[in-house]
């Protein structure tokens, strides 16, 4: 699997996807203002100047709304990058609405899944602690402790887990479009053997790196007074898509493993 002809051709699929086509990166933009508006309408140091709290300082309608906004948005996007996900040689339209908002729904609900016996694992090891630090708590000091240690690693491992399944389970969800396919631990362990654990670590590797230094890069950017937070919201959803083209062809990579012939000495 050569890295470089991925990042080079997700870069110029990503720029095939979003320039010249203002609708398509307007309708992105437009998916993402609710949660660039929360800076605007929530500021932390309004709080922390503060000589008492008050539950005034915090706009919670406003909030609230903005919240609510970004959740029904975001299956938009997450439809839409369910159509890269399933191969689509040529960037995909927003078109279908019906049919891209359940694949929105249907690909977050699988990547939620994933994650699910983390947020237990740490729910317990949060209880665990405050049983331990409770003084008429019925778990002994030493054996407190050690529990605590024990869903701590143990969250750690199945966060682990998650990270390197859940985006496999992603396409693997978009292109079947089962919530079940997606979370099948047996098909994508075979998925992910296809690909090769050395070449599938190495490719997150790389798409970290990237995506450290696009958003270094932005919050740079967004430094720069009124204008800022509007060019980081222009320039996140090509990231959004590069990242997406890129996983699928670290996918694809599987596909083509299994239909490459055998050859036998």
């Amino acid at each position: 699997m050569d890295n470089g002809i991925l990042v080079t051709e997700s870069f110029s699929y990503a720029k095939e996807t979003l320039a010249g086509k203002w609708t398509r990166w307007l309708t992105f933009i437009i998916c993402g203002l609710p949660m660039a508006l929360l800076p605007f309408v929530f500021d932390p140091e309004k709080i922390a100047v503060a000589t008492k709290f008050s539950w005034d300082l915090i706009p919670i309608r406003e909030i609230a709304a903005l919240m609510i906004a970004a959740f029904l948005l975001s299956f938009i996007t997450s439809g839409y990058l369910a159509r890269i996900y399933r191969g689509a040689a040529t960037p995909p339209e927003f078109d279908n609405w019906g049919p891209l908002y359940i694949d929105g729904i249907k690909i977050a609900v699988t990547g939620i899944l994933w994650f699910i016996p983390v947020i237990l694992a740490f729910a317990l090891m949060v209880v665990f602690a405050i049983l331990g630090l409770s003084h008429d708590s019925p778990l002994p000091g030493p054996l407190g402790i050690g529990l605590v240690i024990i869903f701590v690693i143990l969250a750690i491992a199945l966060a682990i887990i998650a990270l390197l399944y859940s985006m496999m389970g992603i396409i693997r969800c978009a292109r079947t479009g089962s919530i079940r396919e997606g979370i099948r631990f047996t098909a994508i362990t075979e998925t992910l053997k296809s690909i090769g654990w050395v070449n599938y670590i190495i490719a997150l590797v790389i798409l970290f790196v990237i995506g450290i230094v696009f958003f270094f890069a932005l919050s740079a950017i967004s430094l720069i007074p009124y204008v800022g937070d509007i060019i980081q919201l222009v320039f996140i959803p090509f990231y959004t898509v590069f990242s997406a083209r890129y996983m699928t062809r670290v996918y694809e990579h599987s596909e083509s493993q299994a239909a490459a012939p055998v050859v036998t000495g």
